[in-house]
């Protein structure tokens, strides 16, 4: 007699069907952790960028004020007394002639040559 094959039992096509499903699931299980410490770090990353704290926008705000006041006060330093007179002397020719505005080319040149100055001084203390 010929030596018969032995068929698979049920048995050991349950343990291979087992076998097969088991690491299905495992691969299916690495990948979902993969994506998932993928986005935690890119969400680690975007937090730990610099500039995004409210600490750090709290000093950008606290710096860009600082430098508002000081723009402030370096404008009212830099206006002298004759600047406000020449500013003074175009108003009040202006509010005496009102309908011969032209008549006061003198006291607008005297107060274009004052901001003139005040303006060659700025850019001397830039350098």
């Amino acid at each position: 007699m010929a030596p018969r094959a032995a068929a698979p039992s049920t048995d050991d096509l349950v343990r291979q069907r087992l076998a097969a499903e088991s690491a299905a699931l495992r691969q299916k299980e690495a990948e979902i952790l993969g994506s998932i410490s993928a986005a935690l770090e890119k969400e680690n990353l975007d937090r730990e960028k610099p500039g995004m704290s409210s600490e750090v926008l709290g000093h950008d705000i606290e710096a860009v004020r600082e430098k508002i006041e000081r723009m402030a006060q370096d404008k009212k330093n830099l206006e002298t007394p004759e600047l406000a007179a020449a500013r003074a002397d175009v108003v009040a020719c202006y509010k005496n002639k009102p309908e011969r505005a032209l008549d006061c080319w003198r006291e607008v040149d005297a107060f274009k040559a004052q901001v003139s100055k005040l303006e060659q001084a700025f850019v001397k203390s830039l350098h």
